[in-house]
């Protein structure tokens, strides 16, 4: 047996040694697609952000876009949603996350080889905690557009979408996903059953908008929730918070907002009827200039 002497006297070829990258942890985006996202927006949300944020709050999180966005703003954060499949998703993502990995990746597997796989999960009721939020996010990302919609008796009925390789399982997002959502608390509610913020904290709500679809609830969301939803502005704001709220650039909503101030920006739909991406005026609506 040669000595580590003789081994390093001996005149080795040179060869080309590649070294892998280190890995970098990837920043944690939304893990489902979700109607009225956010993203196409952070820009213009980014340029208003107040100075100091203590404890951000979203009580309409939806895929969690702006959340996710601004991670390492945030030190600590209330989300919340009226969904309950959607909240209880981000629950076991951050509790359960190996677990919830591996479902998603057996329902990939079973994608790819089974025809009619889609409508089988569809019709399923699932009673185990991993297997409904491993449903839940399957069907997102195979579904129509993303689209999550529900008749009236809270049923999910959105028809398979046309996607060739869908990307059902990216677990090196769920990973990050979940670290971020340590600093989070976690509820189901209505906007106005959200823990009371405090001065300093900013609280960001994008309620399903005016004259548009409504259907990520059976109980849809109309112009008294629109109302109510400003009267919950009214006492954050007096508690000293600074609110943000994004909606349909309306008649309406203008006139509910006319002592806020309003404004203008060009968004991207990224969810109609008929599969299309078009441009939409919004208002971003703020507490503070």
């Amino acid at each position: 047996m040669k000595s580590i002497i003789d081994v390093e006297q001996q005149t080795l070829p040179i060869v080309d040694v590649q070294i892998p990258a280190p890995i970098v942890p990837v920043k944690a985006t939304p893990f489902v697609k979700w109607a009225g996202g956010k993203r196409s927006i952070i820009s213009e949300i980014e340029k208003r952000l107040p100075k100091n944020i203590s404890t951000y709050y979203e009580p309409f999180v939806g895929g969690g876009a702006v959340y996710f966005a601004f991670q390492d703003l945030i030190e600590k954060a209330t989300l919340a949603d009226l969904n309950e499949e959607l909240v209880l998703a981000y629950k076991v993502i951050a509790t359960y996350t190996d677990s919830i990995i591996e479902a998603l990746q057996e329902h990939e597997r079973n994608h790819q080889k089974k025809n009619g796989y889609y409508m089988k999960v569809r019709k399923q009721k699932p009673d185990e905690l991993i297997d409904v939020v491993a449903r839940f996010l399957y069907l997102n990302k195979t579904c129509f557009n993303g689209l999550y919609r529900v008749n009236r008796s809270g049923k999910f009925n959105v028809p398979e979408g046309r996607y060739k390789n869908p990307k059902i399982c990216d677990p090196s997002n769920l990973k990050s996903v979940a670290e971020t959502l340590k600093k989070a608390t976690i509820r189901v509610g209505q906007f106005d059953e959200t823990t009371f913020p405090n001065a300093g904290d900013f609280v960001y709500c994008d309620p399903p908008y005016d004259g548009t679809f409504t259907g990520y609830q059976a109980e849809g969301f109309g112009e008294e929730d629109q109302i109510r939803l400003k009267e919950a502005a009214d006492s954050w704001s007096r508690l000293g918070v600074s609110v943000m709220i994004s909606n349909s650039d309306t008649q309406f909503i203008r006139e509910l907002y006319k002592d806020y101030s309003v404004h203008s920006i060009t968004a991207q739909r990224n969810i109609s009827c008929n599969g299309n991406r078009d441009r939409a005026s919004e208002v971003l609506i703020m507490s503070y200039e």
